[in-house]
């Protein structure tokens, strides 16, 4: 299952949808929807430039953190850390920039053969949906979006119990 993990967030000018900001951080539920059923997932996020952290609170504790190419993953129910180098993630800006208008607040996008749907409200990002390469639909709803907050840097450190499992 690829969940989709927001990286790049260099906003310049976006032509057609213009979601300008330094950092954005927010509540999430992530749905996947699969031939096999449905999981839902729960949590925050933090971005900020090529940087990004995701702490799923439900249904198990697990923290992704993501700088630069670099990806660590804590699952605490394995005791497990995994690092790793990113190949291809889905880039945020690029998908915005691609972004075509469909209504008043609907916008659709294909980045990397993926069909990318954007919803928002009250010019604020609130859903967004695809069908990713394994035929699961993701659905991600933002809640308590919040725009260029002060960020501690230190957030971006990843954090686990020394006793953990480290897999590169």
């Amino acid at each position: 299952m690829k969940i989709l993990i927001f990286l790049g967030l260099f906003w310049g000018p976006i032509f057609a949808l213009d979601l300008n900001f330094k950092n954005l951080s927010a509540d999430f539920v992530q749905g996947v929807h699969s031939q096999q059923g449905k999981i839902e997932y729960k949590g925050h996020f933090v971005l900020q430039n090529n940087r990004a952290l995701w702490s799923y609170e439900e249904p198990a504790k697990k923290e992704i953190y993501i700088n630069d190419d670099e990806i660590v993953i804590v699952e605490h129910d394995l005791e497990q850390v995994l690092i790793s180098r990113i190949d291809s993630i889905p880039n945020l800006s690029e998908i915005f920039k691609k972004a075509k208008r469909l209504g008043a607040a609907k916008f659709e996008a294909k980045y990397q053969n993926i069909n990318y749907t954007i919803e928002l409200e009250n010019d604020a990002i609130k859903k967004i949906s695809y069908k990713d390469e394994l035929e699961n639909f993701v659905s991600i709803t933002l809640f308590k979006l919040q725009k260029d907050g002060p960020i501690d840097p230190k957030i971006f450190t990843p954090k686990y119990p020394q006793n953990y499992d480290i897999v590169r």
